[in-house]
């Protein structure tokens, strides 16, 4: 078959045209740093880069909340803290008042020093974290103790009422751990991470058998009331449930550090999820920039050559000689 001028002009210029788009497309992977820019260039790395930043996304999520739930217990711990602070010295101060070398005078002025601590434990346990109560429950952003009428008050209600006058609060936050809801539509217990922090549950609610209040705040003052009446008939007793109730304290100080750790463990093995994923993104989207260089600078050569090529492959028309 006889190859005409013709038929040589346009395989030449199909194959320089086929070499420029592979010039302007390792230039894009050189400029950009990514292996494609249309998820039709290369589907399936497309596909699984989507899903890639979808893991990212949630990690993210996860990341962001986790931070605000560690802001919170920070917060949180540090209210334990001073909170254990004042039932140390109010326990050093009623063992003083109690003693039979104290005299009514004494008791008086130990009386006064009570209720000092009493308005420091009601300031402790309104606490905020930024805008947030973390003594509030499931309503972080309304005050959750208010002293109205002498009467000290959780969310509206009278701390001595009984304790089913109190709903139980939860507050989750998904961190990762596979968030679940039942038929209802509310939160699995164990799927998500609860940072609801009850101010009823902290300071007590309900009185015991004896008819003693099991709330921190009226458990002082009605020691301070003994004090400054001079009669200490019952004060065992009031001292025992002082002691209990410190003893509480420190138990759920304890389990706030144990939740602060966890959020720290989960942190850390998010961050190395991130990491992991970031570097599954880059195989898939990214370009090895030293080979993208050689490749376009190799492609860039070729495509001078062909040029050149061309000058001598192309034969003069007949406008070239007029």
């Amino acid at each position: 078959m006889r190859i005409t001028n013709r038929m040589i002009n346009n395989t030449y210029l199909s194959n320089l045209n086929s070499g420029l788009t592979d010039l302007i497309n390792l230039n894009q992977q050189v400029t950009t740093g990514r292996s494609y820019l249309k998820a039709s260039d290369d589907p399936v790395a497309a596909l699984k880069a989507y899903q890639v930043r979808q893991n990212l996304s949630r990690i993210s999520l996860y990341q962001d909340n986790i931070s605000s739930a560690q802001n919170i217990f920070s917060d949180v711990e540090s209210a334990y803290a001073e909170l254990n602070s004042v039932l140390t010295s109010t326990m050093e101060q009623v063992i003083k008042g109690e003693s039979d070398t104290c005299s009514a005078n004494d008791r008086s002025i130990i009386a006064e020093v009570l209720r000092q601590y009493q308005s420091e434990i009601l300031d402790i346990s309104n606490s905020k974290s930024s805008s947030k109560y973390v003594f509030g429950g499931a309503d972080m952003y309304t005050v959750p103790f208010t002293v109205e009428d002498d009467t000290l008050c959780y969310h509206g209600i009278d701390v001595n009422s009984d304790s089913s006058s109190f709903a139980e609060e939860a507050l989750y936050y998904d961190i990762g751990l596979g968030l679940e809801t039942d038929t209802s539509g509310a939160v699995i217990s164990g799927s998500a991470f609860d940072i609801a922090n009850p101010g009823s549950e902290v300071l007590g609610t309900g009185t015991d058998t004896n008819g003693i209040t099991n709330n921190i705040y009226n458990l002082i003052g009605d020691i301070a009331a003994q004090f400054e009446s001079n009669d200490l008939t019952n004060i065992s007793a009031y001292v025992d449930k002082l002691e209990s109730i410190k003893e509480d304290v420190l138990i759920d100080y304890a389990n706030i550090g144990q939740k602060t750790d966890f959020l720290d463990f989960l942190t850390e093995r998010l961050e190395n999820n991130r990491f992991n994923a970031t570097k599954q993104q880059s195989s898939l989207e990214g370009v090895d920039e030293a080979e993208a260089i050689l490749s376009f600078n190799t492609q860039q050569t070729a495509y001078n050559a062909a040029l050149a090529m061309g000058s001598k492959l192309l034969q003069y028309s007949l406008l070239d000689y007029m």
